[in-house]
């Protein structure tokens, strides 16, 4: 997943909370193995973009 905020931007006119989307992860051969959450507050995402790190277990 690429990320991206890039300034200046706008904030979202959505309600807090999770996106109303859905971020589905499938393995190689498309069995669901997880989900992506993404949270907004005050129209801005949570975390901020640059402090999140994602780490892939085998």
């Amino acid at each position: 997943m690429d990320l991206e905020v890039v300034e200046p931007f706008s904030r979202a006119e959505i309600s807090d909370g999770v996106i109303p989307a859905t971020g589905a992860v499938k393995d190689s051969s498309g069995e669901l193995i997880g989900e992506l959450l993404l949270w907004v507050s005050e129209g801005s995402l949570l975390p901020d973009p640059h402090d999140v790190t994602v780490a892939v277990r085998h």
